[in-house]
């Protein structure tokens, strides 16, 4: 099953409608907040700024890592054996593979090309193969961590070559790579930290083959790969699968709405000033001629700027709909952290019920392509009292996005 099917499966403890429409706007967001492309393109320059690599990469390169001389020695053993076999091209491969594997933990902070990616992927085959083929648990275990590191570079490149391109086809792949590179950045910090074989627990290996599949055009969970790793989000991040992937998508909302607010804030003062020059032009052409530079200066703003103040009190629309509607997101993401028992003792139960109605109501809105504009009175009451429960801990949450890039 697909990747947004998958993990739709895991939430069991909350009111499945409230489930459903954080599925819908994930899939359907583009009716409320714009295309994937153009909110990407405001948040890009921040995300840049997060690096999917090893934060000290600097201590690896010139020197092999501890974990890595010890995967080396006992594949070195491995060969050994091999030699003694006489597997002669089995041998060669492994040995070409371990290379090149040396190479690639040494500068995991660098993107590969295109041509090292196809190497890589003809590694990865080998180790595979050879890691099958072990004598020992222990040659198991490194090789293991041989084709993980191979793997490692081959999804870092993948996702930095996708985030950098922003080629994305809807919410849903989005969600699927900075999901996945939140992930990777967990088995770095992993991978940082180990001086022997046994540091690398399976679920990082797990992590890692996991990032190849969903870098593909369209991957596929089974149910055992998905509660594994809901598993794991819930050991890592305290929180489960849905909300934890789902909270990428609201953050980058908040993070390209802040933006435009902003925007909106910068253009009022600038307008401003353009349209008292344009009211003092005016008035004073009803007592003098203007000068030929004024008469240039009343021309041209009195062409452009009604226009330009069209577009900024559409900006402003823009951002009042969308406040309105990553704020309710936000309720829909809390709904999906907290168990109901959580709900209870904090006297929000009700939530549910009024989360599961304005949910109905966005997924409505999004079938029939209707604007905030074109909603009732009640109608937008409802999402708005829903909406401000939640606006503070929205922004915080776009808040957090922005100092985890400037940080």
């Amino acid at each position: 099953m697909g990747f947004l099917s998958a993990i739709k499966g895991v939430v069991s403890k909350v009111r499945s409608a409230v489930r459903d429409t954080v599925a819908f706007i994930a899939t359907k967001g583009e009716a409320f907040i714009g295309t994937v492309k153009e909110v990407y393109a405001k948040v890009k320059p921040y995300l840049q700024k997060l690096s999917p690599f090893l934060q000290h990469a600097a201590k690896v390169a010139g020197a092999i890592h501890p974990l890595l001389g010890k995967v080396v020695f006992v594949v070195d053993k491995t060969l050994t054996a091999l030699l003694a076999l006489e597997n002669s091209p089995i041998l060669k491969k492994i040995e070409e593979a371990m290379r090149w594997v040396i190479e690639r933990a040494k500068q995991l902070h660098v993107h590969m090309t295109a041509a090292e990616e196809e190497i890589a992927r003809k590694h990865d085959e080998t180790l595979r193969a050879a890691k099958a083929s072990a004598q020992t648990a222990e040659q198991s275990a490194a090789l293991a961590v041989a084709a993980m590191i191979n793997q490692l570079a081959l999804v870092q490149t993948g996702i930095a070559n996708r985030l950098d391109d922003g080629a994305f086809t809807n919410y849903e792949h989005y969600l699927r790579l900075r999901a996945t590179q939140r992930l990777i950045r967990s088995v770095n910090q992993a991978f940082e930290k180990a001086n022997s074989i046994e540091d690398i627990a399976a679920d990082d290996i797990f992590l890692v083959q996991l990032g190849v599949t969903l870098l593909s055009e369209q991957p596929e969970m089974s149910e055992q790969e998905t509660e594994r790793l809901d598993g794991i989000v819930r050991a890592r991040y305290g929180k489960q699968l849905v909300p934890f992937v789902f909270e990428e998508m609201h953050k980058m909302w908040q993070l390209a709405l802040t933006d435009d607010t902003r925007l909106w804030k910068k253009n009022s003062a600038t307008l401003a000033q353009a349209r008292a020059i344009h009211s003092r032009l005016k008035f004073e052409m009803l007592v003098s001629p203007l000068s030929v530079e004024e008469q240039q200066q009343f021309d041209k703003l009195d062409a452009e700027l009604p226009q330009q103040l069209a577009d900024h009190a559409d900006l402003m629309n823009r951002n009042v709909e969308r406040e309105n509607y990553i704020s309710a997101t936000e309720g829909f993401l809390q709904l999906l952290e907290k168990d109901e028992a959580e709900l209870r003792a904090a006297d929000q139960e009700y939530l549910l019920d009024l989360g599961a109605e304005v949910g109905a109501l966005l997924m409505e809105c999004a079938q029939k392509n209707l604007r905030w504009t074109q909603l009732s009175e009640e109608q937008q009451a409802l999402v708005a009292d829903f909406a401000n429960i939640f606006r503070n801990d929205s922004i915080k949450r776009g808040q957090a996005l922005e100092l985890e890039c400037h940080g």
